[in-house]
């Protein structure tokens, strides 16, 4: 029996940690690359260039990839192990072909799509930014195959090594980094990348290899689950419109005000990044095939029961976290990148940046909920009319703000008022579907839960405030020192406020483990 079968508690715990690992290893990545290049011609045409072939395939494929292969995957084995394998062949190699054609058309037209995407940088680092993006485009088709082997592997109940599977590349373009050195090239960085990602293919191979679930099977592009799957994908991918959108408006606005402000909302985005997807990656993706399972078997009362412990554990758990990240902004962010080529104004920038985004982190952490579960549930086209939404209010957000002057903190502010604007269209239509809110008691556990993230936030800013950095230990350390002192004492008054709200009384706490033991 597996380790999810017999302790779901644990799993998604493991699951954080591993997802806590493989982000650490994409933070020093990020450091090494900040130290040297800061904002330089080179980080701006690198940042220019990275972020295009993953935006594309994440809209595009890799939320069609989990979203339509797991549940068809789901109900190919329960048919039989040999469907399952057909129809996972045949899945493989409709998406290699689909990233191998977008890959090649972006080698073809990088120049294009770096002046439609970056349109303000300097004309040097949009000529040097479109030679890397040539070199990284093929990212694409190694991310479709590993993408296809983690929803193999999670469709089995597999979930550390595709939570751990990101720490391998990491730590092999970090390998590259400390080689090279402080002149290490652009242009071999971003081959790195790509080899990165083949290393990724390689090592969820051998799990599936060893238990014999590998897509081995003679593709058949008329099989039934195939077609299932590709019927949901438009809804699908735009339902995962809004991660990637952003990207792209955060760098097509961001790049009108300054080659600065380009790459400073670059290294912020990336510190919100890491700390929201440890917060509520380990949890998300643990429940999606729990509620795919239950709606699957039609246990309509408790899939809605499961969706609402989700949402209060998620809040519960980016809660504190929230606030650590929005009062702590300048003293993460200075502990990360202030040393080499990094300047104390572009820290500050970065900073304050952080602050502004760290604000949509409760609604993020809502929306990672309520969007599998329209998935699991089979209501495919609210989420992606959510998007869509939210990435229209991105839009105009950041050109009224442009417009009014409000310089780099634009794209921040964009991000965030987006953000909240997806998560509230989520939540609408969810009081409808799964009735998060349906009783008097649930109203007054979210006012419950609003409390303690402003109480939170308050205990949090005053320790920042009261606790002094300790410079006799140097910079690193000192940082560190009051990172860790804040946290900690403000995590033990939280944790103090959650209990006197009652948060979870013991009756609760047995109703949550025996619905996870029956998802499981």
């Amino acid at each position: 029996m597996s380790l999810a079968k017999k302790r779901p508690s644990l799993t998604v715990f493991a699951m954080i940690a591993a997802t806590l690992f493989s982000k650490f290893f994409g933070m020093v990545r990020g450091m090494i690359m900040a130290w040297t290049l800061a904002d330089s011609l080179s980080a701006v045409a690198f940042t220019a260039a990275y972020r295009i072939p993953g935006a594309i395939f994440d809209f595009l494929l890799s939320a069609a990839i989990l979203g339509c292969f797991i549940p068809a995957y789901g109900k190919a084995r329960a048919e039989s192990e040999k469907t399952a394998r057909v129809f996972s062949a045949s899945f493989l190699c409709a998406v290699t072909v689909i990233a191998a054609l977008l890959s090649l058309a972006g080698i073809i037209f990088a120049p294009a799509v770096i002046s439609v995407s970056s349109p303000g940088i300097s004309p040097e680092a949009a000529a040097v930014a479109s030679s890397l993006l040539r070199i990284m485009f093929p990212m694409m088709i190694f991310a479709a195959l590993a993408y296809t082997l983690t929803g193999i592997l999670q469709s089995e109940r597999n979930f550390i090594l595709p939570a751990l599977i990101s720490s391998v590349s990491n730590i092999f373009i970090i390998t590259y980094l400390v080689i090279a050195g402080a002149d290490f090239n652009v242009y071999t960085l971003s081959f790195v990348y790509v080899i990165s990602w083949f290393i990724q293919f390689l090592t969820l191979c051998i799990p599936l290899a060893v238990t014999g679930k590998f897509p081995i099977s003679r593709p058949d592009m008329s099989d039934k689950y195939l077609r299932l799957s590709l019927k949901n994908a438009p809804n699908i991918m735009a339902s995962s419109w809004f991660g990637p959108a952003s990207i792209l408006i955060a760098a097509f606005f961001s790049s009108f005000v300054s080659d600065t402000a380009f790459v400073t909302y670059d290294y912020s985005i990336g510190i919100y990044t890491i700390i929201a997807g440890v917060t509520v990656y380990g949890v998300g993706n643990y429940v999606f095939p729990s509620l795919s399972a239950l709606c699957a078997e039609g246990k309509t009362a408790e899939f809605q029961l499961a969706v609402k412990k989700s949402l209060f554990a998620m809040l519960l758990i980016a809660i504190p976290i929230f606030s650590a990240s929005f009062t702590l902004s300048y003293e993460g962010t200075a502990l990360l990148y202030l040393r080499g080529s990094f300047s104390e104004e572009l820290a500050l920038a970065c900073a304050r940046s952080l602050s502004i985004l760290s604000i949509a982190m409760p609604a993020y952490a809502v929306s990672e909920i309520l969007y599998r579960a329209f998935f699991a549930a089979g209501k495919v086209g609210i989420p992606a009319r959510a998007a869509c939404i939210a990435i229209a209010v991105g839009i105009v957000s950041n050109a009224l703000l442009l417009l009014f002057g409000c310089g780099r903190d634009s794209v921040s502010i964009s991000y965030t008022i987006a953000q909240w604007t997806h998560t509230a269209v989520l939540f609408a239509y969810s009081v409808k579907h799964f009735s998060p809110v349906s009783e008097k008691k649930d109203i007054v556990s979210f006012i419950k839960l609003g409390l303690c993230a402003l109480f939170s936030i308050l205990s949090t800013s005053f320790l920042a405030h009261i606790v002094p950095v300790f410079t006799s230990f140097g910079q690193t350390i000192s940082l560190l020192f009051k990172i860790t002192i804040v946290f900690i004492l403000a995590f033990m008054i939280y944790l103090l406020c959650i209990y006197l709200m009652g948060f979870l009384p013991r009756s609760q706490r047995k109703e949550v483990k025996n619905i996870d033991e029956k998802s499981a």
